[in-house]
């Protein structure tokens, strides 16, 4: 009986936003995944301190049509979002090329995924797979949550099912909130360098400097100051910048909120996800569907960068990567939560935190 009460465990019979939605539970965390729209996690949370990581939201968003994807234009991804995290393939970012079918992010986020699920005394598993209906591009996805770990592991598949090599963008598109998120949090990430993305004419709202070039974690401001990239603004900001840490020494992010005694970690291979894209919608994204309403970030390790011009600026620094006709590609991750730290040093790939 004791065994039972403490073995981890998958439910299916849940629905989200209409959505068919999965329950994966232990003693330590309680994740939700809605295999209906992308796999996407919708509920990461922290059983300790009842705190769920991940951000909501704050804008209307509709489940898309079933075996469907929208036009190609940025509001239709947008139009989908419900916050969380996704994974986005055969892009990320935004498409300034005719030739390619996409508006923002692909469509990997918008499209239902079947799925089966295992249970064992010691671990809950969920399978996910779908196939692209733009690219020829069949997609695995394993999550494993253990018996009493604050770790979900993540195994990721691709394969390139046509006979021609075809360039991709792959991204963990991971958006963190509120009460993670605020300034007494601190972001850590192993980097020596970061670049502030080019900013298009009419960006509202932006303290750091258009394509800086910088020294991570101090970004140069629009004042002439220089900003820490650990650091969060206060809760009352009209802020909104996206930078890029770029020339990453491991593959791993941290947020620690010591108010809380809570901390959120994120492990993932530098080859082939080279960078970290760091959103920073801090009250101030101006733009549909967000109108200056939302506090939060994304942490979003990527294959390439920026998250513009797609695949043009990409082709250009030379972070582009291609998939070869027959070539599958696998990555692991581990996402997980953790306490009695204030800043972190280093996270092993397994996910075990440094002080």
């Amino acid at each position: 009986m004791s065994a039972r009460r403490t073995a981890p465990r998958i439910d299916d019979a849940y629905t989200y936003h209409g959505i068919d939605a999965v329950l994966l539970e232990n003693s330590q965390l309680r994740i939700l995944v809605v295999p209906g729209k992308g796999g996407d996690i919708l509920e990461f949370r922290d059983k300790q301190t009842d705190v769920d990581v991940l951000w909501h939201a704050d804008h209307e968003w509709t489940p898309p049509d079933a075996g469907t994807i929208p036009e190609p234009e940025s509001a239709s991804w947008l139009d989908h979002y419900p916050g969380g995290w996704q994974l986005n393939l055969p892009i990320a970012g935004t498409v300034a090329d005719d030739d390619l079918p996409y508006g923002l992010h692909g469509e990997s986020a918008l499209i239902p995924w079947s799925y089966t699920t295992n249970t064992t005394d010691d671990a809950v598993t969920l399978e996910l797979q779908t196939d692209l209906l733009r690219y020829p591009f069949s997609l695995e996805r394993t999550l494993t949550l253990s018996r009493g770990e604050a770790a979900l592991e993540i195994t990721e598949r691709v394969t390139n099912e046509g006979g021609v090599d075809l360039e991709y963008i792959w991204q963990q598109h991971i958006a963190l909130g509120q009460p993670l998120i605020g300034p007494g949090a601190r972001l850590d990430v192993p980097t020596t360098m970061g670049q502030v993305a080019e900013y298009r004419p009419g960006h509202e709202n932006a303290r750091l400097k258009s394509g800086a070039t910088f020294e991570w974690p101090e970004a140069p401001g629009t004042d002439g100051t220089m900003i820490d990239l650990r650091q969060f603004p206060p809760l009352d900001s009209t802020i909104h910048d996206v930078a890029y840490a770029t020339d990453l020494e491991a593959g791993w992010f941290a947020v620690t909120n010591p108010d809380l005694d809570v901390g959120f970690c994120f492990t993932f291979p530098t080859d082939p996800f080279e960078c970290l894209w760091y959103w920073q919608p801090f009250g101030g994204h101006a733009e549909a569907p967000y109108w200056n309403r939302n506090y939060n970030v994304g942490l979003e390790p990527t294959t390439a960068y920026p998250a513009g011009d797609v695949p043009a600026a990409q082709r250009d620094n030379g972070t582009m990567k291609t998939l070869r006709a027959g070539e599958t590609l696998e990555a692991s991750f581990v996402a997980r939560t953790y306490h009695g730290v204030e800043s972190v040093s280093a996270v092993d790939p397994d996910g075990t935190v440094h002080e």
